[in-house]
């Protein structure tokens, strides 16, 4: 059947009056007859951020920057990509002296409809200009600390963009200022301490190396100050300090508060860490990078050690189908736990998915789902890891890609080890164990994202060696296919081979650092979390970003506080993981979390999960899975690039969860008003911007 919008003759009435106000706007007539249209656009759609949008333009034509801004603001919270919208916020910033604002919205408008950019900075923010300018501009680059468009001032006092990271200085950020900012080291470990700062000088602003994620060489990311030649460490009780060195072989010189004198050797960008236990001060002939000292202590309050792992397009439902063959360790381990297995993704990439499972909010309410924008999350909706750093936990990414280093998630953490694709899960459980043996004395939060389980087209990545020795050359041919992106993949036996092997070999050193844990901490002092972002489009004929095997995720807990369940049938959401973190480590859950404690904690579960594919340039689609029924929404027009679409028309499809048969269109109904809800900040029902439109002439030959 295709999807009805309800209340059509006010939604006739709703696209009526925003094209007449678009109209008025673009002819710059802000008279009565314009507020009047608008009051009565506020009374069809009261719900809608436009109403902001155009009560803002309406201020600024009067010259109220105050009141412009502040609804352009108040927009710009729920909605991040309206290119009305920024170009407004860019000149009410302007007119208001907030020059770096308005250089951001004048970035993105550049970056995504190639607006030119025409701020004047002045000299005295030029530096921290280039760096937010650089962020707005950084249209194909979400992994840090690569940036695209890289700014600075040319000879003819102009600008000049080029692509680089950012390396041996602090990494970007859209956010408000802290004490302490995350600054882009060398990570090394038992290694030659100048060798990787001398390297990363090298091709830190290689354009060729940058693109190719600087061949997965990984960095460190540490909060940390920069600068000072000598600084005062006061020590109330022990801490860890990280101190890197800006300079090859570059000493620094210790001075404790009993008189004692020490000297260390540092490496070039390579943070090393040093036990204090007294008032310290430290000094050198160059300049330190001195990270956030990590105090050392046990509390009651925490568990000693809380472990999440990711792993990327790890298909749950294909370990299913199998009988569990693949996992034996992951069984062992987590039936003491709670085995979620009726789990869903909230898409069917990694973008959209890991902001997700950090915020608890679905895509379109945390803004977070354009691969291509930089948006800062909003401060008022904390990341898992920010609720667990204010409980005094160490915070450590040990192993993950920084995809989301940009855009605000990873905030809370206190260090991030990254690189891009080369993500293996057994040098992520040896970091991991180190981790724990390093930081015994203090109560840690440990995140490590592996991505084994993750299958690329063989035109473009190495198969694993087992997959290379075992397979023949028909098999491997590459004449049967394209290259792709992974969510398209072909059901190739070789995929297969690939993505069965790695899940083998990632259940196998997941069993080694579980029998650590076990071996050295009491079951209530640890809390383990394993989950994927989504599945793999391999085991499916026909090509579906919303079928079983791309949605069906695995979620999983064992620890302190989780009953020993073993296997529930219960429906999850991705969104469900913040709500479960908060009630198992006492953190208050806000608001604008959209997931459900499970019944298996107490909460009152859900009885509907929701996965979605909000691609800009490709068709909306939507499922909605009860525990037997699968309701299937594909809408007739493409999405734009601010996550919204026309749903008039949508394809709309009921399937039978056990048999895959299709149902008669009349099981739809009770699945409506859930669409609706879901979709009431998605669906434009044709009100969309004529301006965004145009500069997306391929996706809408109408504009």
């Amino acid at each position: 059947m295709h999807y009805e919008e309800q209340d059509k003759e006010r939604w006739q009435r709703a696209r009526e009056l925003f094209a007449d106000l678009v109209r008025r706007a673009e002819q710059k007539q802000f008279d009565d007859a314009y507020l009047l249209q608008l009051i009565a656009w506020k009374e069809v759609a009261p719900d809608d951020v436009e109403a902001a949008i155009f009560y803002a333009l309406y201020a600024y034509a009067y010259g109220n920057m105050q009141v412009a801004r502040s609804y352009a603001e108040q927009a710009y919270k729920q909605r991040k990509i309206n290119l009305t919208l920024w170009l407004l916020l860019r000149d009410c910033c302007q007119q208001q002296g907030d020059t770096l604002r308005a250089l951001i919205m004048a970035g993105f408008a550049s970056a995504f409809y190639n607006v030119p950019i025409e701020v004047p900075i002045p000299r005295q923010q030029l530096t921290e200009a280039m760096e937010k300018l650089s962020l707005a501009l950084n249209y194909q680059s979400e992994y840090a600390p690569a940036l695209i468009s890289r700014m600075q001032p040319s000879a003819d006092g102009g600008l000049q963009q080029y692509t680089g990271m950012a390396v041996g200085e602090f990494l970007p950020q859209f956010g408000r200022q802290e004490a302490w900012r995350l600054w882009t080291g060398v990570y090394t470990e038992e290694e030659m301490l100048d060798n990787k700062g001398a390297l990363f000088s090298r091709i830190k602003d290689d354009e060729d190396l940058t693109i190719r994620c600087a061949a997965d060489i990984p960095v460190d990311l540490m909060l940390a100050q920069a600068g000072q030649r000598t600084c005062k460490i006061d020590v109330s009780q022990p801490v860890l300090l990280p101190v890197a060195g800006t300079e090859k072989t570059q000493r620094v010189y210790f001075q404790e508060a009993d008189g004692s004198q020490h000297d260390s050797m540092l490496g070039k960008w390579a943070f090393n860490f040093y036990r204090l236990t007294q008032p310290t001060r430290l000094e050198s002939e160059q300049p330190l990078v001195i990270g956030k000292p990590v105090l050392l202590g046990h509390s009651p309050r925490r568990r000693k050690v809380v472990l999440h792992i990711l792993l990327d397009a790890f298909c749950w439902q294909m370990v299913k189908e199998r009988n569990y063959d693949l996992v034996p360790n992951l069984l062992r381990f987590f039936c003491k736990g709670i085995i979620f297995n009726d789990h869903h993704s909230i898409s069917e990439y990694t973008m959209p998915s890991v902001p997700t499972l950090f915020t608890g909010m679905y895509p379109q309410h945390s803004q977070l789902f354009n691969l291509h924008a930089t948006h800062w999350l909003n401060e008022e909706y904390p990341t898992m890891p920010e609720q667990l750093q204010r409980q005094g936990y160490y915070c450590v990414n040990v192993m993950g890609a920084a995809e989301d280093a940009y855009n605000g998630l990873m905030r809370g953490f206190d260090r991030l080890v990254t690189n891009t694709y080369a993500l293996h899960t057994y040098v992520g459980v040896e970091r991991t164990i180190r981790q724990l043996q390093a930081f015994d004395a203090c109560d840690q939060y440990i995140f490590l994202h592996a991505m084994d389980t993750h299958p690329w087209t063989q035109n473009k990545s190495g198969l694993p060696l087992c997959v290379q020795t075992h397979s023949s050359l028909a098999e491997r041919s590459l004449s049967e296919e394209k290259a792709v992106a992974s969510v398209r993949l072909p059901p190739r036996p070789i995929y297969h081979r690939w993505n069965q092997q790695s899940i083998r070999d990632t259940d196998r050193v997941l069993g080694q650092l579980f029998a650590w844990l076990e071996e050295h901490y009491d079951p209530e002092d640890y809390l383990v979390a394993l989950f994927s972002d989504h599945g793999v489009p391999i085991y499916d004929k026909k090509l579906d970003v919303l079928s079983k095997h791309m949605n069906g995720a695995a979620m999983m807990v064992r620890g302190g506080g989780v009953p020993e369940l073993g296997f529930v049938d219960e429906l999850t959401s991705a969104v469900d993981l913040y709500p479960i973190m908060g009630h198992l480590l006492g953190f208050t859950v806000p608001d604008s979390v959209d997931g459900i404690l499970p019944q298996a904690f107490g909460g009152p579960g859900r009885a509907c999960a929701i996965s979605t594919s909000i691609y800009p340039g490709q068709t909306f689609k939507l499922c909605l899975r009860t525990k037997t029924q699968a309701c299937h929404l594909e809408a007739k027009k493409i999405t734009d690039e601010d996550g919204r679409c026309d749903l008039r028309g949508a394809e709309v499809k009921i399937y039978d969860r056990r048999t895959e048969k299709q149902l008669p269109d009349a099981e739809i109904a009770k699945f409506l008003p859930l669409i609706r809800q879901f979709t009431q900040s998605i669906d434009t029902h044709g009100c969309q911007w004529p301006d965004m439109r145009a500069g997306r002439i391929a996706w809408f030959p109408d504009a």
